[in-house]
């Protein structure tokens, strides 16, 4: 009962005490300082972010620091707005004695699969107690966009269309969207499908590009890429190429012309014009001088998720 009863009063005293006063008195040593680093940049897939108050000198009692924040513009960025791009837990921060460092802590609201400009905004460091405000008082935050046009392709997606090829009629294939090696000059460039006539060594090669200021994703089937993985070769002797007519002809080496893709707004659905066609056609590689056939061809094509 003894026992309870300390317990209850200590409890009692603690919920009394007025954060952040628990902490102890203020610091009265001389020499102190706090500042913020001048930049600070984080994802906006990162929940939860710190920006960190340096203190500098040796502290015989806390430190509180009272920062401000507010929406900047930078280089091309838009204004990170608080509570619709993130929140602060406090402007107070309170430094117990014996502490070289003290955090701001953030937390992100993260609009998944929306491309937006970078957002940046200032937090600046208004007073302090116990401790002298450093000439280099403000860090600017910059919350670095993680949805990307190129990378939010990648995935599972399926193909539908009809054959060209005896008996005809609907076809569906499941395909994976890749990329080339990030070190890859053609990284960012071309996309893959891999997945065609459920084989996972054949693929769709298309071009990609993206216009910042329309927010437009151009997506194209293109004639003449490889459309198979470099190890395999057909019956030992050619390679799959892709060609947008049935009419290659090796002597002048024409593919037939790009066929250009329709994303959708939601990126759930990739249709090509009804009436566009492409071949997977086996040629002799590297002389690429015959056609030794077609594995399949298809028109009425579609590519969803």
């Amino acid at each position: 009962m003894a026992f309870a009863s300390l317990a209850l009063t200590a409890c009692s005293d603690y919920k009394d005490m007025e954060y952040p006063d628990f902490l102890g008195s203020v610091n009265t040593a001389a020499g102190v300082t706090v500042s913020l680093p001048s930049t600070l940049s984080v994802y906006e897939n990162q929940t939860v972010f710190n920006v960190p108050v340096e203190v500098t000198g040796e502290t015989n009692g806390k430190v509180v620091v009272n920062v401000q924040v507010k929406e900047i513009t930078v280089d091309g960025t838009e204004p990170a707005k608080p509570v619709e791009n993130f929140n602060i837990t406090s402007t107070t921060v309170n430094i117990p004695a014996g502490e070289a460092k003290g955090s701001i802590e953030c937390t992100n609201v993260w609009e998944q699969g929306v491309i937006n400009k970078d957002r940046t905004f200032e937090i600046t460091i208004l007073s302090a107690e116990g401790a002298t405000v450093s000439s280099q008082k403000t860090c600017i935050v910059t919350i670095v966009n993680s949805d990307d046009a190129y990378t939010m392709l990648l995935g599972q997606w399926k193909m539908s269309a009809e054959t060209l090829f005896e008996p005809g009629g609907p076809v569906e294939y499941n395909l994976t969207m890749k990329t080339p090696d990030p070190t890859d000059e053609y990284y960012g460039k071309e996309l893959y499908l891999f997945g065609l006539l459920n084989y996972d060594f054949l693929y769709v090669p298309l071009s990609y590009s993206f216009d910042e200021e329309t927010g437009k994703v151009s997506l194209a089937i293109m004639p003449g890429e490889f459309a198979t993985t470099s190890t395999v070769k057909f019956n030992g002797i050619g390679d799959c190429v892709l060609v947008s007519q049935n009419a290659y002809l090796p002597q002048q080496m024409k593919f037939g012309e790009p066929i250009e893709l329709t994303l959708n707004e939601e990126k759930t659905e990739i249709t090509a014009p009804e009436d566009a066609e492409f071949f997977l056609s086996i040629l002799p590689y590297p002389a690429l001088n015959s056609n030794l056939g077609y594995l399949d061809g298809w028109n009425k094509i579609k590519f969803t998720r």
